[in-house]
């Protein structure tokens, strides 16, 4: 733009990141002695900058500064949101047009440009429901200016990127405040046999320059020490091991871990709960349950009532990129086992001694054995004592009470001994009645 005998270059528009530098171009072609420089923002009470070079520099914004670029340009550092608006810079030259002979006069120009502060994306997240072989991902970027895009890749196990095309997409923008979130989700089906190492959601923000990966990596359920077996529940071999042949490390990508609730050794007619885990297996794995020729019950956890035997479990784990089963025997014992099971271990049971210590059922037939031993004596006392005629224990002291001397059935001691007191009463009475001889 030129303005008079100054030609000022300005940028209608700049652009600045927040917490990066910005730049205002003011700059003079050709470049003359300053007399004063301004620079002012639209809405601020104050010049944010002034230079004087016969006296003064002064920065009411501290963060302001005259360009390394040239004289007059302004740069500010480090950049906040709020400096976004329109600017006004002002330079006052001295112009003699050429005379040397004739004094110098000021003369002022201005420029006004716009800035504008862009901030990128503060989050991103990445969330997935999955059904079989149909995924359902979507994706969000929080808190860009202005919205960001997204762009969705695989990479398959070789390392290959490549971006997904053709997908059923659904994009939303919402406007936050100064700030936009962008949200996009996507459907996509696993073909037989595809191999993907991870499905990246691709955040770009090009007005700041920035770049955001969120992936979602596939991982196979996995197992140790595993033998490939044929069951004949499946048509093609799969992977085989036991709970007992896994040492529980938790650095192995995709392990399935199984937990028992008591325990995987408990006491006759106890219930029990099998419960299957695969941390950072990707798609989420279905689980089948089963016992000897039984149907299989699908789900995460298997409730076994009134266990009476020992007996072996098995749990297939299984998802689009591969499946194993793995073999969980639940011991019925009467000894303490209470260090066996620890079901914290989630799939790491070892069997140990437990023999030491009574247990109940022992208890219980202790006390058994002593009530019929003491049975048997009751009863043999009680047997000798009617055989013998004689009395075992003293008899009940009746509470004294005043009778009628009437009453008394007999006082010579001639009577037999042996008659009760009724027969005894009616002898007394008809010993009176009878006429003396």
């Amino acid at each position: 733009t030129l303005i008079g005998t100054v030609d000022l270059k300005y940028d209608d528009v700049s652009y600045a990141t927040v917490q990066q530098k910005a730049f205002l171009r003011c700059g003079m072609m050709p470049v003359q002695p300053i007399k004063e420089l301004w620079w002012f923002k639209i809405g601020a009470e104050e010049p944010i900058y002034y230079y004087d070079p016969t006296s003064i520099e002064a920065a009411v914004m501290e963060r302001a500064r005259r360009s390394s670029r040239d004289n007059t340009s302004l740069e500010i550092y480090p950049t906040q949101l709020d400096d976004e608006g329109e600017y006004i810079c002002r330079v006052v030259v001295w112009d003699n047009t050429g005379n040397s002979t004739k004094p110098s006069i000021p003369i002022s120009r201005e420029a006004r440009m716009m800035l504008k502060v862009n901030v990128p994306p503060e989050k991103v997240e990445i969330t997935h429901l999955t059904s079989g072989r149909n995924l359902s991902l979507r994706c969000k970027s929080e808190g860009a200016k202005p919205p960001a895009d997204i762009l969705w890749t695989k990479t398959s196990p070789d390392g290959v990127e490549t971006e997904l095309h053709d997908l059923t997409k659904v994009r939303e923008i919402e406007p936050t405040g100064d700030f936009y979130d962008t949200a996009e989700q996507i459907f996509y089906h696993l073909e037989e046999n595809e191999m993907i190492a991870k499905i990246s959601c691709v955040v770009r923000h090009h007005n700041t320059n920035t770049t955001i990966y969120k992936n979602i990596t596939f991982v196979s359920p996995a197992i140790q020490n595993a033998l490939k077996v044929t069951m004949q529940r499946f048509a093609d071999p799969v992977l085989y091991s036991s709970i007992e042949n896994q040492d529980g490390q938790d650095n192995v990508a995709g392990l399935v871990k199984i937990s028992a609730d008591p325990g995987f050794k408990v006491l006759y007619n106890t219930s029990v709960t099998l419960k299957a885990s695969a941390p950072g297996v990707f798609p989420e794995p279905r689980y089948l349950w089963w016992v000897g020729d039984q149907t299989g019950i699908a789900g995460r956890e298997l409730h076994i009532t009134n266990l009476e035997e020992d007996k072996s479990y098995f749990v297939l784990a299984e998802n689009p990129l591969g499946r194993v089963v793995l073999q969980i025997p639940v011991y019925v014992t009467s000894a303490d086992y209470s260090q066996w099971n620890d079901s914290s271990n989630d799939g790491d049971a070892r069997i140990t001694d437990a023999s030491s210590g009574l247990d109940t059922g022992a208890i219980i037939g202790i006390v058994i054995g002593v009530l019929i031993v003491v049975f048997f004596i009751g009863f043999a006392v009680w047997y000798w004592t009617i055989r013998d005629g004689t009395q075992v224990f003293s008899p009940k002291k009746e509470k004294p009470h005043v009778i009628d001397e009437e009453t008394i059935p007999f006082r010579s001691t001639d009577k037999p001994l042996m008659r009760t007191i009724s027969t005894q009463t009616l002898e007394g009475r008809r010993s009176r009645r009878e006429p003396s001889i």
